[in-house]
């Protein structure tokens, strides 16, 4: 899959989003810590397994996620909305994700590990790239797959 530079220059640039769940109809937002690895288009959050996030993961895993970069001399400010779908992993199945995560955010390791930290994988389908002057551009994980032959 190949993703457009800007999402890359947020996914690599940014240690922060805004994730967006909602359940029965009632959506909420939460700051957090991402992780993107590369070699699998994927997002790794954190998130203390009792908390609302999670709970609502459970109910409906289709999520939104708010990326922004206020720019610097060189490149203009740009924001990504992205959807896609959570996972939260079994304990058993995290340690390769929470291991990344952690060395990737080493100041934030109460956030990622622990008994009561439950791993977040958000595989992304579709976003929504927009820069200062309102241009917003569209993309779609299955028009960004190479075709095969």
């Amino acid at each position: 899959m190949k993703l457009p530079p800007e999402m890359l220059r947020l996914f690599n640039g940014e240690r922060f989003c805004t994730l967006a769940t909602s359940s029965a109809n009632r959506p909420h937002a939460f700051l957090m810590v991402f992780t993107f690895l590369s070699q699998e288009n994927l997002l790794i959050l954190s998130s203390r397994s009792e908390s609302r996030k999670v709970k609502q993961i459970e109910e409906n895993n289709e999520v939104a996620l708010l990326f922004y970069n206020p720019g610097k001399s060189d490149e203009p400010p740009i924001s990504c909305t992205l959807y896609g779908t959570a996972s939260i992993l079994p304990n058993s199945n995290d340690t390769y994700y929470r291991e990344i995560h952690c060395n990737h955010h080493p100041d934030k390791k109460s956030f990622i590990k622990g008994e009561n930290i439950s791993i977040i994988t958000v595989k992304f389908r579709h976003a929504f790239i927009s820069d200062a002057k309102d241009n917003v551009k569209s993309w779609t994980a299955e028009d960004s797959c190479t075709q095969e032959p």
